[in-house]
């Protein structure tokens, strides 16, 4: 069984310094810190316990995005420079030209990151008016440069990121501490030149969003991802939680 240790992933999450102070994994800090910016209640985001399928098919559906945390590495940072000069080169003919992509100029900030990208790009229900609904209106005619300005400007963000990094279960880092975790988050997006759908993962200390490929089930085709591509690189490391953005339809 592909089990997750969220209680180990829960300790440290970046290594970019930065006097942000990281979020812990756990979706109890998210629900905090999407509502109170404006996401609807319905929507919330729940732990994954597992990535097998008796283990996937406990998350309440329908799965709207995926978040991970995973361990940074020196054969993660490796990979990651072969996939930019890949992307660079090659291109990505089938990614959806609407994504909303931040790249991050922040420090420890990978977990607000993540929640952006999950939320900015996925059919979720935010209240109009709201902060976040403000923010992320601006940020669908903004320019990616743009957008990572408007993630160092926005003093709600930061406001709402420190007061969620204080209530998770785990001792609170330092903002300075030197920590070795990050997160990104999945979506769905259509392809551009073909019918259907493409998994498509959000990482801002990337150059691009990644197309991972045809995808009918998001929860299952990330896990996949997550096990084939993530994993892989780090066998030997219990630091990974994941974490689904869902509705559900008793709020």
């Amino acid at each position: 069984m592909t089990s997750l240790n969220i209680e180990s992933a829960n300790q440290i999450n970046s290594n970019v310094n930065s006097n942000w102070v990281p979020l812990e994994a756990n979706s109890d800090v998210f629900n905090d810190w999407s509502h109170k910016l404006g996401l609807a209640e319905c929507e919330q985001f729940v732990d994954v316990f597992g990535l097998d399928d008796e283990l996937l098919q406990m998350v309440p559906q329908p799965v709207k995005a995926v978040l991970l945390l995973f361990p940074l590495s020196k054969q993660y940072e490796q990979h990651r420079e072969a996939e930019s000069q890949r992307i660079a080169q090659h291109g990505q003919s089938q990614l959806d030209d609407t994504l909303v992509f931040f790249p991050q100029k922040v420090g420890n900030a990978c977990g607000t990151m993540a929640l952006l990208h999950a939320m900015a790009n996925s059919p979720v229900t935010v209240t109009p008016f709201s902060d976040l609904a403000k923010f992320f209106d601006k940020a669908a005619g903004q320019n990616n440069d743009q957008r990572a300005q408007s993630v160092v400007d926005a003093s709600f963000l930061r406001s709402a990121h420190a007061s969620s990094a204080s209530t998770g279960q785990s001792s609170v880092p330092d903002a300075n501490d030197d920590v070795d975790l990050h997160f990104v988050a999945f979506v769905h997006a259509p392809a551009q030149l073909t019918d259907g759908t493409r998994l498509v993962e959000l990482d801002g200390r990337k150059i691009a969003p990644v197309d991972h490929g045809s995808s009918s089930d998001l929860l299952k085709d990330s896990a996949n991802v997550v096990k084939n591509h993530f994993m892989k690189l780090n066998p030997d490391s219990i630091n990974f939680a994941l974490i689904a953005l869902t509705t559900q339809e008793e709020y």
